[in-house]
C-alpha cells in the first residue's frame, strides 16, 4: 500500500487547481521567408501581423500534464498580408495550440508553442489573373505555427517575446504548393480573467492512458494533385498498420507497413497511363515515434517504398500528424505525408487499436 500511496502524494504536491482563462494579443513584425528560389518573386518587403489568443494552463490531474511540466493550451488567430496585398492578399490562420515550458522560474519562463489548424489565403494562383502567385493554389489550407517564447508573469499580467514561424500549405491538394512562410519577431501581452487559485493537491485520477504495447490499423482518405497546376485532383486511399511500444510517460516507438493507392500517379509516372486504379498502388514500411498526451499523440514516421508500379524519384517518405482516441478501440487521425520538404497528400483517417 505504501508503495502506491507515496508516489501519488509526491505527484499531487506539484499539481495546480484549475487555472483561469487568459486573453492576449501579439504584434508581429517580419517577412515572407522564401524557402525556395522561385518564391522570391513574392517577396516585397517587411510586414506586420496581428494575433489574438485565449489560453489557460492544464489542471494537473493527468500524468501527461506533469510529464510535460504543466503546459498551456489555447486557440489563436493570426492575420497578415506579408507586404504583398496584390498577389497574396489576406493570410489568416486559426489554430489550437500547446505551449510547452522548457525552463521555468518563479516569474520568468521559456517555452515552445506549437499550433496546427486551418489557414486562408485570399489570392491563390489563378492561370488568368494571378500567375505570379506560384506558392499556393487554394484559398483553404492547413496552417502551422512554431514559436520559441520568453514569458514574464506578474500577477494577472503576462508579457511575451517570441520568434514565430507561420506556415500555410494545402498539402498538395491543389498545385502550386510551395507553401508560404512568415518569419517574425512577436511581442505581446495577456491578462488573466481571474485570480489564480492557490496551489493545492489535485489527485491524479488517471495513470498512463496507453498500454506498454499496442497495435493499430488506420484507413485514410485524401486528395492530391501532382506535377503542374491544372493536372487535376485525384483521390488517395491509404491503409496503415503498426505496432508501438510506450517508452516512459512521454513517448513511444513504432514500426509498421503502408499501402498508398493514388489516382494522380500517372501524371508524374507516364508509364502508368491507362493502368487500372488497383495498379496505381505503392507499398512501404515505416519506423517512427510519438509524443503522448493523454488521448492524443503527435507522431512522426519515416518510411521507404518497398514496391511501386513504376520507379519513383522519391524512394522515402515521411508522415507527420496527430491521432486522438475516441474510445477504447476507435481512433481518429489527421496526417500529412511528405517527400522531405515537398508535401504529397493529406490523410484523414479512422482506425482501430488493440493490445
Amino acid at each position: 500500500m505504501r508503495t502506491v500511496v507515496l508516489p501519488l502524494l509526491v505527484l499531487s504536491a506539484t499539481a495546480c487547481a484549475q487555472q483561469p482563462w487568459s486573453i492576449g494579443a501579439r504584434g508581429h513584425y517580419g517577412f515572407l521567408w522564401a524557402h525556395r528560389p522561385a518564391s522570391w518573386i513574392l517577396v516585397e518587403g517587411h510586414a506586420g501581423a496581428t494575433e489574438l489568443f485565449v489560453e489557460r494552463q492544464v489542471e494537473g490531474d493527468r500524468a501527461w500534464h506533469r510529464s510535460y511540466g504543466m503546459p498551456r493550451y489555447g486557440v489563436l488567430a493570426v492575420h497578415t498580408r506579408m507586404a504583398n496585398p496584390e498577389r497574396i492578399g489576406d493570410a489568416i490562420s486559426l489554430m489550437p495550440y500547446l505551449s510547452f515550458p522548457l525552463a521555468q522560474g518563479e516569474r520568468l519562463s521559456f517555452g515552445l508553442r506549437v499550433g496546427w489548424g486551418v489557414g486562408y489565403i485570399a489570392k491563390p494562383f489563378d492561370r488568368l489573373e494571378n500567375t505570379r502567385q506560384i506558392a499556393i493554389g487554394s484559398r483553404i489550407n492547413g496552417s502551422l505555427q512554431l514559436m520559441p517564447e520568453l514569458r514574464y508573469d506578474a500577477r494577472r499580467l503576462g508579457l511575451h517575446l517570441g520568434l514565430s514561424l507561420d506556415h500555410w500549405s494545402n498539402g498538395s491538394a491543389r498545385q502550386p504548393n510551395l507553401g508560404l512562410n512568415f518569419l517574425s519577431l512577436a511581442l505581446g501581452a495577456s491578462y488573466a480573467l481571474g485570480h489564480a487559485p492557490p496551489q493545492r493537491a489535485v489527485p491524479e485520477t488517471r495513470g498512463f492512458e496507453r498500454e506498454r504495447r499496442e497495435f493499430c490499423v488506420v484507413g485514410a482518405f485524401g486528395m492530391s494533385e501532382s506535377g503542374r497546376p491544372l493536372n487535376g485532383q485525384y483521390s488517395v486511399y491509404v491503409l496503415s498498420a503498426d505496432a508501438s511500444w510506450r517508452m516512459g510517460g512521454k513517448g513511444a516507438l513504432c514500426a509498421g507497413i503502408d499501402a498508398f493507392n493514388k489516382g494522380d500517379l500517372p501524371t508524374v509516372l507516364p508509364g502508368l497511363e491507362g493502368r487500372s486504379r488497383a495498379e496505381l498502388t505503392q507499398a512501404g514500411a515505416h519506423i517512427g515515434g510519438s509524443l503522448l498526451m493523454g488521448r492524443g499523440e503527435l507522431l512522426f514516421h519515416f518510411g521507404g517504398y518497398l514496391f511501386s508500379p513504376e520507379p519513383d524519384d522519391a524512394p522515402v517518405y515521411q508522415r507527420t500528424g496527430m491521432r486522438y482516441r475516441l474510445g477504447k478501440h476507435l481512433l481518429a487521425s489527421v496526417c500529412l505525408k511528405t517527400h522531405f520538404a515537398t508535401a504529397d497528400h493529406w490523410e484523414f483517417g479512422i482506425g482501430y487499436r488493440w493490445n
